[in-house]
Protein backbone atom coordinates (compact mmCIF):
# COMPACT_ATOMS: atom_id res chain seq x y z
CA UNK A 1 0.00 0.00 0.00
CA UNK A 2 1.11 3.38 -0.89
CA UNK A 3 -0.38 6.25 0.50
CA UNK A 4 -0.83 9.31 -1.80
CA UNK A 5 -2.22 12.61 0.14
CA UNK A 6 -4.08 13.36 3.12
CA UNK A 7 -6.90 15.50 3.40
CA UNK A 8 -8.46 16.70 7.02
CA UNK A 9 -12.18 17.38 6.45
CA UNK A 10 -13.53 19.95 8.33
CA UNK A 11 -15.78 22.43 6.06
CA UNK A 12 -16.45 23.05 2.61
CA UNK A 13 -13.56 24.37 1.25
CA UNK A 14 -12.12 20.69 2.10
CA UNK A 15 -14.44 19.27 -0.24
CA UNK A 16 -12.83 20.91 -3.40
CA UNK A 17 -9.65 19.85 -2.06
CA UNK A 18 -10.80 15.93 -1.64
CA UNK A 19 -12.39 16.02 -4.98
CA UNK A 20 -9.37 17.58 -7.21
CA UNK A 21 -6.63 15.38 -5.16
CA UNK A 22 -8.56 11.99 -5.92
CA UNK A 23 -9.60 12.89 -9.32
CA UNK A 24 -5.58 13.99 -9.89
CA UNK A 25 -4.47 10.80 -8.37
CA UNK A 26 -7.09 8.86 -10.90
CA UNK A 27 -5.32 11.09 -14.32
CA UNK A 28 -1.81 10.35 -12.68
CA UNK A 29 -2.29 6.71 -12.88
CA UNK A 30 -3.72 6.76 -16.31
CA UNK A 31 -7.59 5.87 -15.47
CA UNK A 32 -10.26 7.25 -18.29
CA UNK A 33 -11.38 10.72 -17.86
CA UNK A 34 -14.96 9.18 -17.16
CA UNK A 35 -13.43 6.84 -14.46
CA UNK A 36 -11.59 9.94 -12.92
CA UNK A 37 -14.60 11.72 -12.42
CA UNK A 38 -16.34 9.14 -11.20
CA UNK A 39 -14.37 7.77 -8.66
CA UNK A 40 -13.77 11.56 -7.82
CA UNK A 41 -17.57 12.48 -7.64
CA UNK A 42 -17.93 9.67 -5.15
CA UNK A 43 -15.20 10.86 -3.38
CA UNK A 44 -16.46 14.12 -2.65
CA UNK A 45 -20.06 13.06 -1.98
CA UNK A 46 -18.53 10.48 0.88
CA UNK A 47 -16.58 13.56 2.24
CA UNK A 48 -19.79 15.82 2.09
CA UNK A 49 -21.93 13.54 4.34
CA UNK A 50 -18.73 12.82 6.60
CA UNK A 51 -18.04 17.12 7.29
CA UNK A 52 -22.40 17.83 7.66
CA UNK A 53 -23.29 14.77 10.00
CA UNK A 54 -19.71 13.82 11.86
CA UNK A 55 -16.64 14.59 13.47
CA UNK A 56 -12.59 14.21 12.74
CA UNK A 57 -13.23 13.25 9.29
CA UNK A 58 -9.97 12.36 7.38
CA UNK A 59 -9.34 11.30 3.70
CA UNK A 60 -6.76 8.80 2.52
CA UNK A 61 -5.94 8.24 -1.30
CA UNK A 62 -4.07 5.08 -1.27
CA UNK A 63 -2.91 3.15 -4.22
CA UNK A 64 -3.52 -1.08 -2.11
CA UNK A 65 -2.65 -4.37 -3.54
CA UNK A 66 0.50 -5.84 -4.77
CA UNK A 67 2.01 -7.86 -7.45
CA UNK A 68 0.20 -7.38 -10.64
CA UNK A 69 -3.26 -6.14 -8.69
CA UNK A 70 -3.91 -2.93 -7.61
CA UNK A 71 -6.53 -0.87 -6.63
CA UNK A 72 -6.89 2.91 -6.29
CA UNK A 73 -8.60 3.44 -2.96
CA UNK A 74 -10.18 6.40 -0.72
CA UNK A 75 -10.39 5.81 2.51
CA UNK A 76 -12.19 7.99 4.73
CA UNK A 77 -12.45 7.49 8.70
CA UNK A 78 -14.47 9.65 11.20
CA UNK A 79 -16.28 10.06 14.77
CA UNK A 80 -19.64 9.27 14.86
CA UNK A 81 -22.40 11.63 16.56
CA UNK A 82 -26.05 11.88 17.55
CA UNK A 83 -26.93 12.81 14.13
CA UNK A 84 -25.03 9.89 12.36
CA UNK A 85 -28.39 7.86 11.50
CA UNK A 86 -28.96 9.24 8.05
CA UNK A 87 -25.40 9.24 6.64
CA UNK A 88 -26.44 5.56 5.17
CA UNK A 89 -28.55 7.13 3.18
CA UNK A 90 -26.52 10.04 1.99
CA UNK A 91 -23.98 7.62 0.81
CA UNK A 92 -26.16 5.91 -1.64
CA UNK A 93 -25.49 7.71 -4.58
CA UNK A 94 -21.50 7.55 -3.68
CA UNK A 95 -22.11 3.39 -4.09
CA UNK A 96 -23.36 3.50 -7.48
CA UNK A 97 -19.87 5.33 -8.92
CA UNK A 98 -17.65 3.00 -7.24
CA UNK A 99 -17.34 -0.82 -7.93
CA UNK A 100 -15.58 -1.28 -4.39
CA UNK A 101 -17.82 0.30 -1.43
CA UNK A 102 -17.27 -0.92 2.32
CA UNK A 103 -18.43 0.55 6.02
CA UNK A 104 -17.70 -0.39 8.96
CA UNK A 105 -17.66 0.61 12.58
CA UNK A 106 -16.00 -0.15 15.57
CA UNK A 107 -16.08 1.51 18.61
CA UNK A 108 -17.72 4.87 17.49
CA UNK A 109 -14.69 5.10 14.85
CA UNK A 110 -15.78 4.50 11.01
CA UNK A 111 -14.54 4.04 7.98
CA UNK A 112 -15.29 4.16 4.51
CA UNK A 113 -13.37 2.84 1.93
CA UNK A 114 -14.30 3.30 -2.04
CA UNK A 115 -11.97 1.11 -4.34
CA UNK A 116 -11.84 0.74 -8.50
CA UNK A 117 -9.44 -1.66 -9.73
CA UNK A 118 -6.42 -0.63 -11.75
CA UNK A 119 -6.45 -2.16 -15.05
CA UNK A 120 -3.44 -2.85 -16.45
CA UNK A 121 -3.03 -1.25 -19.37
CA UNK A 122 -1.99 1.43 -16.85
CA UNK A 123 1.03 -0.11 -16.85
CA UNK A 124 1.69 0.66 -12.48
CA UNK A 125 5.01 0.04 -11.69
CA UNK A 126 6.99 0.68 -8.26
CA UNK A 127 8.58 3.33 -10.16
CA UNK A 128 5.52 5.01 -11.24
CA UNK A 129 4.20 4.84 -7.88
CA UNK A 130 7.32 6.17 -6.86
CA UNK A 131 6.65 8.79 -9.09
CA UNK A 132 3.03 9.50 -8.58
CA UNK A 133 3.52 10.09 -4.20
CA UNK A 134 6.56 12.49 -5.31
CA UNK A 135 4.18 14.54 -7.40
CA UNK A 136 2.02 14.91 -4.12
CA UNK A 137 4.65 15.57 -2.12
CA UNK A 138 6.33 17.80 -4.00
CA UNK A 139 5.16 19.09 -7.23
CA UNK A 140 1.38 19.34 -6.94
CA UNK A 141 0.87 23.44 -6.87
CA UNK A 142 -0.76 24.01 -3.29
CA UNK A 143 -3.62 26.78 -2.97
CA UNK A 144 -3.66 29.06 -0.08
CA UNK A 145 -5.97 27.62 1.60
CA UNK A 146 -4.04 24.72 2.11
CA UNK A 147 -0.81 26.27 2.95
CA UNK A 148 -2.78 27.67 5.36
CA UNK A 149 -3.86 24.32 6.37
CA UNK A 150 -0.31 22.51 6.10
CA UNK A 151 0.96 25.77 8.65
CA UNK A 152 -2.07 24.86 11.17
CA UNK A 153 -0.81 21.90 11.04
CA UNK A 154 2.62 22.48 11.56
CA UNK A 155 1.99 24.69 14.43
CA UNK A 156 -0.40 22.28 16.14
CA UNK A 157 2.25 19.58 15.97
CA UNK A 158 4.62 21.76 17.53
CA UNK A 159 2.85 23.27 20.00
CA UNK A 160 1.93 19.42 20.85
CA UNK A 161 6.04 18.57 21.03
CA UNK A 162 6.29 21.27 23.10
CA UNK A 163 3.29 20.25 25.30
CA UNK A 164 4.72 17.04 25.91
CA UNK A 165 8.20 18.13 25.87
CA UNK A 166 7.13 20.41 29.08
CA UNK A 167 5.26 17.73 30.88
CA UNK A 168 8.29 15.80 30.40
CA UNK A 169 10.29 18.81 32.10
CA UNK A 170 7.67 18.89 34.92
CA UNK A 171 8.02 15.75 35.76
CA UNK A 172 11.50 15.18 35.44
CA UNK A 173 11.72 18.57 38.23
CA UNK A 174 9.44 17.03 40.32
CA UNK A 175 11.53 13.77 40.27
CA UNK A 176 14.60 15.62 40.83
CA UNK A 177 13.16 17.67 43.68
CA UNK A 178 11.79 14.70 45.49
CA UNK A 179 15.07 12.72 45.38
CA UNK A 180 17.04 16.26 46.30
CA UNK A 181 14.97 16.48 49.67
CA UNK A 182 15.13 12.44 50.51
CA UNK A 183 18.33 12.12 49.84
CA UNK A 184 19.11 15.80 51.69
CA UNK A 185 17.37 13.98 54.96
CA UNK A 186 18.72 11.24 54.95
CA UNK A 187 22.45 13.00 54.42
CA UNK A 188 21.96 15.49 57.02
CA UNK A 189 21.28 13.27 60.29
CA UNK A 190 24.72 10.95 59.87
CA UNK A 191 26.36 14.21 59.05
CA UNK A 192 25.67 16.12 61.97
CA UNK A 193 26.26 12.84 64.06
CA UNK A 194 29.83 13.00 62.77
CA UNK A 195 30.09 17.26 63.38
CA UNK A 196 29.30 16.52 66.94
CA UNK A 197 32.27 13.97 67.30
CA UNK A 198 34.51 16.14 65.46
CA UNK A 199 33.78 18.93 67.81
CA UNK A 200 34.28 16.79 70.73
CA UNK A 201 37.90 15.83 69.50
CA UNK A 202 38.65 18.89 69.09
CA UNK A 203 37.76 20.10 72.54
CA UNK A 204 40.16 16.68 73.64
CA UNK A 205 43.62 16.64 74.35
CA UNK A 206 45.38 15.31 71.64
CA UNK A 207 48.96 16.24 69.82
CA UNK A 208 49.18 19.07 67.42
CA UNK A 209 49.05 16.40 64.15
CA UNK A 210 46.03 14.74 65.31
CA UNK A 211 44.29 18.04 65.98
CA UNK A 212 45.35 19.43 62.71
CA UNK A 213 43.91 16.25 60.93
CA UNK A 214 40.41 16.73 62.81
CA UNK A 215 40.15 19.97 62.02
CA UNK A 216 40.12 19.44 58.42
CA UNK A 217 37.95 16.83 59.11
CA UNK A 218 35.60 19.25 60.61
CA UNK A 219 36.06 22.19 57.73
CA UNK A 220 35.12 19.33 54.93
CA UNK A 221 32.16 18.35 57.54
CA UNK A 222 31.25 21.76 57.17
CA UNK A 223 31.27 22.35 53.70
CA UNK A 224 29.49 19.10 53.05
CA UNK A 225 26.64 20.37 55.51
CA UNK A 226 26.57 23.98 54.19
CA UNK A 227 25.78 21.81 50.67
CA UNK A 228 22.83 19.44 52.19
CA UNK A 229 21.33 22.69 53.63
CA UNK A 230 21.20 24.26 50.44
CA UNK A 231 20.00 21.05 48.52
CA UNK A 232 17.13 20.74 51.16
CA UNK A 233 16.45 24.78 50.74
CA UNK A 234 16.15 24.29 46.89
CA UNK A 235 13.25 21.29 47.77
CA UNK A 236 11.03 23.35 49.66
CA UNK A 237 11.95 26.62 47.49
CA UNK A 238 10.50 24.69 44.93
CA UNK A 239 8.11 23.34 46.22
CA UNK A 240 6.51 26.47 47.72
CA UNK A 241 7.23 25.38 51.28
CA UNK A 242 9.84 27.84 52.03
CA UNK A 243 9.09 29.00 55.70
CA UNK A 244 9.99 32.41 56.44
CA UNK A 245 9.72 34.29 59.81
CA UNK A 246 9.17 38.39 59.10
CA UNK A 247 9.14 40.96 61.20
CA UNK A 248 10.06 44.18 61.83
CA UNK A 249 13.75 44.70 62.05
CA UNK A 250 16.10 47.91 62.63
CA UNK A 251 18.07 47.29 59.83
CA UNK A 252 21.95 48.74 61.02
CA UNK A 253 21.26 46.78 63.98
CA UNK A 254 20.84 43.72 62.65
CA UNK A 255 23.41 44.61 60.24
CA UNK A 256 26.15 45.43 63.32
CA UNK A 257 25.23 42.41 65.05
CA UNK A 258 25.76 40.13 61.96
CA UNK A 259 29.09 42.09 61.24
CA UNK A 260 31.52 40.22 63.29
CA UNK A 261 30.02 36.67 62.08
CA UNK A 262 30.37 37.89 58.97
CA UNK A 263 33.85 38.65 59.01
CA UNK A 264 34.86 35.52 60.40
CA UNK A 265 33.28 34.16 57.20
CA UNK A 266 36.47 35.67 55.12
CA UNK A 267 39.20 36.23 57.85
CA UNK A 268 41.51 36.35 55.10
CA UNK A 269 39.63 39.13 53.63
CA UNK A 270 39.57 42.99 54.38
CA UNK A 271 35.42 43.66 55.03
CA UNK A 272 34.44 47.60 55.21
CA UNK A 273 30.67 47.92 55.62
CA UNK A 274 29.15 51.45 54.70
CA UNK A 275 25.89 52.02 56.14
CA UNK A 276 23.27 54.70 55.40
CA UNK A 277 20.80 55.76 58.49
CA UNK A 278 19.37 53.32 60.45
CA UNK A 279 15.39 52.40 59.19
CA UNK A 280 13.44 49.53 59.66
CA UNK A 281 12.57 46.78 57.77
CA UNK A 282 10.20 43.50 57.29
CA UNK A 283 12.53 40.66 56.98
CA UNK A 284 13.40 36.88 57.85
CA UNK A 285 16.76 37.37 59.41
CA UNK A 286 17.95 33.92 59.34
CA UNK A 287 16.84 33.76 55.55
CA UNK A 288 18.60 37.16 55.15
CA UNK A 289 21.72 36.72 56.83
CA UNK A 290 22.04 33.31 54.84
CA UNK A 291 22.00 35.66 51.45
CA UNK A 292 25.11 37.67 53.38
CA UNK A 293 26.96 34.68 53.92
CA UNK A 294 26.67 33.67 50.13
CA UNK A 295 27.28 36.98 48.62
CA UNK A 296 29.86 37.69 50.45
CA UNK A 297 31.47 34.31 50.65
CA UNK A 298 31.65 34.03 47.11
CA UNK A 299 33.16 37.36 47.13
CA UNK A 300 36.26 36.04 49.22
CA UNK A 301 36.02 32.77 46.99
CA UNK A 302 36.75 34.45 43.63
CA UNK A 303 39.44 37.52 45.14
CA UNK A 304 42.68 37.32 45.89
CA UNK A 305 43.83 37.25 49.97
CA UNK A 306 44.27 40.19 51.45
CA UNK A 307 41.95 42.17 48.68
CA UNK A 308 38.35 44.69 50.18
CA UNK A 309 35.46 43.57 50.04
CA UNK A 310 32.66 46.67 50.76
CA UNK A 311 29.24 46.47 51.65
CA UNK A 312 27.27 48.98 51.55
CA UNK A 313 23.76 49.74 52.34
CA UNK A 314 21.85 52.90 51.01
CA UNK A 315 18.12 53.82 51.17
CA UNK A 316 16.17 55.13 47.95
CA UNK A 317 13.91 57.52 47.39
CA UNK A 318 10.62 55.28 47.86
CA UNK A 319 12.11 53.93 50.89
CA UNK A 320 13.08 50.81 49.69
CA UNK A 321 16.74 49.71 51.00
CA UNK A 322 19.51 48.71 48.43
CA UNK A 323 22.31 46.56 49.50
CA UNK A 324 25.91 46.20 47.65
CA UNK A 325 28.80 43.81 48.06
CA UNK A 326 31.45 44.44 45.74
CA UNK A 327 34.81 42.57 45.42
CA UNK A 328 38.09 43.14 43.62
CA UNK A 329 37.99 39.91 42.10
CA UNK A 330 37.92 37.43 38.91
CA UNK A 331 34.81 39.19 37.60
CA UNK A 332 32.33 37.60 34.68
CA UNK A 333 31.50 37.64 31.47
CA UNK A 334 28.49 38.94 29.96
CA UNK A 335 26.97 36.05 29.13
CA UNK A 336 27.96 34.79 33.05
CA UNK A 337 25.91 37.68 34.13
CA UNK A 338 22.75 36.60 32.38
CA UNK A 339 23.11 32.98 33.84
CA UNK A 340 24.89 33.33 37.43
CA UNK A 341 21.48 33.08 39.34
CA UNK A 342 20.29 29.84 37.25
CA UNK A 343 20.28 26.73 39.39
CA UNK A 344 23.22 24.69 39.31
CA UNK A 345 24.86 27.02 37.07
CA UNK A 346 29.06 27.69 37.68
CA UNK A 347 31.34 30.07 35.71
CA UNK A 348 33.13 26.95 32.96
CA UNK A 349 36.41 28.94 33.62
CA UNK A 350 36.48 28.01 37.92
CA UNK A 351 34.78 24.81 37.72
CA UNK A 352 38.09 23.26 37.96
CA UNK A 353 39.33 25.39 40.37
CA UNK A 354 36.72 26.50 42.74
CA UNK A 355 34.26 23.54 44.69
CA UNK A 356 30.84 24.64 44.71
CA UNK A 357 27.33 23.36 43.19
CA UNK A 358 25.84 26.32 41.57
CA UNK A 359 23.17 26.63 44.30
CA UNK A 360 23.76 29.72 46.15
CA UNK A 361 23.43 32.70 44.14
CA UNK A 362 19.84 30.31 43.15
CA UNK A 363 18.82 30.12 46.83
CA UNK A 364 19.74 34.36 47.44
CA UNK A 365 17.70 35.30 44.10
CA UNK A 366 14.83 32.79 45.38
CA UNK A 367 14.81 34.71 48.74
CA UNK A 368 14.94 38.17 47.71
CA UNK A 369 12.74 37.47 45.71
CA UNK A 370 10.16 36.22 47.97
CA UNK A 371 10.50 39.31 50.56
CA UNK A 372 9.43 41.42 47.81
CA UNK A 373 13.14 42.63 46.67
CA UNK A 374 15.19 42.35 43.46
CA UNK A 375 18.64 40.86 43.07
CA UNK A 376 21.17 41.65 39.93
CA UNK A 377 24.90 41.89 39.44
CA UNK A 378 27.48 43.79 37.71
CA UNK A 379 30.47 42.70 36.88
CA UNK A 380 34.20 43.50 34.21
CA UNK A 381 35.74 40.27 33.74
CA UNK A 382 39.78 40.52 35.46
CA UNK A 383 38.06 43.58 37.60
CA UNK A 384 35.32 42.60 40.07
CA UNK A 385 31.57 42.49 40.38
CA UNK A 386 29.35 44.14 42.50
CA UNK A 387 26.31 42.04 43.68
CA UNK A 388 22.94 44.45 44.71
CA UNK A 389 19.53 43.60 45.95
CA UNK A 390 16.50 45.47 47.27
CA UNK A 391 14.55 45.03 50.76
CA UNK A 392 11.07 46.62 50.27
CA UNK A 393 10.34 49.63 52.46
CA UNK A 394 7.37 49.05 55.33
CA UNK A 395 4.25 49.73 54.21
CA UNK A 396 4.78 53.49 56.30
CA UNK A 397 7.80 54.48 54.22
CA UNK A 398 6.42 53.60 50.87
Amino acid sequence: MIHLVQVALENEMDLTLAYKKSNKAAALIGLSISTQTAFATAVSEVCREIIDKTHEGSLSIEIQGSNDRHDLAAVITYLETEGVDNLREGLQHAKKLVPVFNHSIINSRGKIELKLNIPRSAKLSNEKMKAIKSYFELVEPNTPYEELRQRNTLLFQINEQSETALRQAEYLNEQKNEFLSVAGHELKTPLTILRAYTQMALRSECSPATLAHIKKVDTQALKLQTMILQLLDISRIEKGIADYNIELVDFNGYLNDMADLIRLLVPSHELLITMDESRMVNIDKLRIEQVFMNIVGNAAKYSPSGEQIMLDTRFLGNGDLLISVRDQGIGMSEEDLHKVFEKFYRVQDITTLFNGLGMGLFICSKIITDHGGKIWVESIKGQGSTFFFTLPAPVEFS
